[in-house]
């Protein structure tokens, strides 16, 4: 009872800040619209211009990032009282992704940046980067890939095995986040990599019942 209660105030409390910081970053699009760093010859605009167009701008970034969170917390505390408690993280992460996606082109909107030009432009520059941030872009993927195929859930006790971890992690995973998937040990709470739990054989919690020694022939008859 204590826990649905705990997951109805967490749904209220961040449908109140996601709906409070949205309108917030809504009116930073707007006060941005209304500015604009180049005049319509290309030259620099007034100081006025640009300063509506920056300040908008950050605005729209600021909010529009704790909206984002404020309502994938909604999404997650939202599964977790129906009792889901394993489709929470995965629903959450999708719903980061989603609102990232379009901050970032709202964002891209109020600073009057062609996309088109962004991504042509930007081609090489992405090439140098990806390879740069070879090993992050990794665990980003291989966290959407988690979030889709779903080897385990939150909650959920397993075993892992991969030389990319290192060696072998048993515990149960208490979280699976954009980067890594966090798991509760018998030595303590560890953060995992997603591209490393990727790459891992995934097995039930409890370890494989050893085999029997063969030299054991069992009970001996009685003469």
């Amino acid at each position: 009872m204590t826990t649905v209660k705990t997951a109805e105030q967490r749904v209220r409390r961040g449908l109140f800040l996601g709906a409070l910081t949205g309108v917030i970053a809504v009116a930073g699009l707007i006060v941005a619209d209304f500015g604009q760093l180049r005049d319509a010859s290309g030259d620099a605009a007034t100081f006025r211009d640009r300063a509506m167009a920056i300040g908008g701008t950050v605005v729209l970034l600021l909010a529009g990032l704790t909206a984002v969170r404020a309502m994938a917390g909604v999404a997650r505390a939202a599964v977790e009282k129906r009792g889901g408690q394993g489709k929470a993280a995965p629903l959450g992460l999708l719903v980061s992704v989603a609102g990232y996606i379009v901050l970032a082109l709202m964002i891209l909107g109020a600073l009057e940046i062609p996309l088109e030009g962004l991504l042509l432009g930007g081609a090489l520059t992405g090439v140098a980067v990806g390879i740069a941030a070879q090993q992050t872009l990794g665990n980003f993927f291989a966290g959407l890939v988690l979030l889709v195929v779903r080897p385990f859930e939150v909650g959920e006790e397993v075993l892992l095995k991969s030389g990319a971890l290192g060696g072998e992690y048993e515990g149960t995973i208490t979280d699976m986040g954009l980067f890594y998937v966090n798991m509760v040990t018998a030595r303590g709470q560890v953060a995992l990599p997603n591209a490393g739990v990727l790459s891992s054989a995934v097995g039930p919690g409890a370890r494989s019942v050893d085999p029997p020694d063969p030299d054991d022939s069992g009970p001996e008859n009685p003469a």
